[in-house]
């Protein structure tokens, strides 16, 4: 009797030592994919067709397209309506393939369409200093030039008398503000065009004591441009450090030159 619990026993630890190493396995599979380091990061599309998805004063319907590539072969993105999120690898060939799905179902648009056919049937990768590209197979037509956003982001600067000096530029619209990952993005309008200048968006450092709190920004431009054609300019600006300073992952921001309040959360 005794003799059969000892080789019960030794069956039973067999049994659980193979299972065990077994579940060890598939996670170490799992956990070895084939990724290229350099791709990892976010990349916003700087390229599209230039037929498909205008409106009638501008390209309102295009918005942001961009993909976030990570450690281990996972990826979300944004196609300009809808959330991405999906897997990829890569080869020493420099092949890359991806599975991406949409999260949401906002209807789409020509511009959206094209941006995820692109995205889905993307056969090679190049990299040439911040700017990426995925090239499609000879069937396909498609081509998307991406730049890493993090290489076009600005720090957000806590500075109380900078932003209590009066800017440069007076009528400077932000006409639409979101946040891409940890990078906040200003679409502004401003009378010019002689002058090329980056604007600082700077914090006065002061919060209010409502959950989440608010936080006054102001865009500030250091010199003046007095033509009169109007401008359109987009402008990225890092929110880590912002975080940081206010001690906070999730803050109400209200900048100066736009409608209402925007949310921004650390990813």
């Amino acid at each position: 009797m005794m003799r059969k619990f000892h080789m019960l026993s030794f069956a039973l630890a067999m049994l659980l030592g193979w299972s065990c190493e077994q579940n060890e396995l598939v996670l170490n599979a799992d956990a070895l994919v084939d990724v290229d380091p350099k791709l990892e990061g976010t990349w916003l599309l700087v390229n599209g067709p230039l037929d498909i998805g205008l409106g009638g004063e501008g390209d309102k319907s295009r918005g942001p397209a961009w993909i976030t590539l990570m450690k281990g072969g996972k990826m979300r993105g944004h196609s300009s309506r809808n959330i991405l999120a999906g897997n990829f690898t890569t080869k020493e060939d420099k092949k890359i393939g991806l599975e991406v799905n949409m999260t949401t179902r906002v209807a789409d648009n020509p511009f959206s369409i094209w941006f995820m056919e692109g995205v889905r049937t993307a056969s090679d990768y190049r990299i040439e200093g911040s700017n990426m590209t995925f090239l499609n197979d000879a069937n396909s037509r498609q081509e998307l030039i991406f730049a890493k956003l993090e290489d076009q982001c600005r720090p957000v600067l806590k500075d109380n008398g900078l932003y209590n000096s009066p800017s440069k530029e007076l009528d400077a619209v932000i006409k639409e503000a979101y946040q891409i990952e940890n990078c906040l993005v200003l679409e502004v309008t401003y009378s010019g065009g002689c002058v090329e200048q980056e604007p600082e968006l700077v914090w006065n450092g002061g919060l209010s004591k409502s959950l989440p709190p608010l936080a006054s920004l102001k865009l500030h431009y250091s010199k003046a441009d007095d033509c009169e054609a109007l401008v359109t300019r987009t402008y990225y600006f890092d929110l880590l450090p912002f975080f940081s300073a206010a001690g906070y992952d999730e803050i109400r921001v209200n900048i100066e030159g736009l409608k209402g309040e925007v949310m921004v959360k650390k990813n």
